[in-house]
C-alpha cells in the first residue's frame, strides 16, 4: 500500500519575509505624506488665519475712519484715536498685535504712516494710514483713508 502524502501549498518563509519588508515600505511611505500634507494643511489654515486677520483689520479701521469726525495719532502712546460725538475708539499698537476696544488683531506691524493732506505726520490729526506687516510681501499693506471735510481748517 502506498500513502499519498497531501501537500498544503504555502508560501516559503523567504516569500513571506519579502511581503513584511515590501509592505512595511509602503506603509512608512505613506505616513511620511500624510505627515508632509498635514504640515502642508496647517501652514494653509495659518496663512488664511493671518489673512483674515489682516482682512477684518482694514474693515474695522475703514468703518471707524469714515464715521468718526476725528481722527489722531498719538505717537507717545502708539494709539490711534478715532473720535465722534457719539463714540470714542481707539487701537493700541504693540509688537505683536494691535488691541482695539473691541478686537485684538495678531498681526505684527512692520512700519506705519499716517498722513494728513497727503504729508507725513509724526502726530496729531491725521486722514489716512498705511500699514505694512510682517509676514507679508512687500505690495501688500493696508491704507485707508478717509475725505476731509472743510471744518479741519477752521
Amino acid at each position: 500500500m502506498v500513502k499519498h502524502a497531501n501537500k498544503i501549498k504555502s508560501f516559503t518563509l523567504t516569500e513571506m519575509m519579502v511581503v513584511l519588508v515590501i509592505s512595511a515600505i509602503v506603509v512608512g511611505l505613506a505616513f511620511t505624506i500624510l505627515s508632509i500634507v498635514q504640515k502642508n494643511m496647517v501652514s494653509i489654515e495659518q496663512n488664511y488665519s493671518y489673512a483674515t486677520e489682516l482682512t477684518q483689520l482694514e474693515v474695522a479701521l475703514t468703518a471707524d475712519m469714515n464715521s468718526c469726525t476725528q481722527v489722531a495719532w498719538i505717537a507717545k502712546e502708539d494709539k490711534l484715536q478715532f473720535s465722534s460725538p457719539v463714540a470714542t475708539r481707539s487701537y493700541r499698537f504693540y509688537q505683536d498685535s494691535i488691541v482695539s476696544d473691541i478686537n485684538t488683531f495678531k498681526v505684527a506691524v512692520k512700519e506705519k504712516s499716517f498722513f494728513l493732506e497727503g504729508k507725513d505726520v509724526a502726530s496729531g490729526s491725521i486722514d489716512a494710514i498705511k500699514l505694512e506687516f510682517d509676514k507679508t510681501t512687500k505690495e501688500y499693506c493696508i491704507f485707508v483713508y478717509r475725505k476731509n471735510d472743510p471744518a479741519i481748517h477752521f
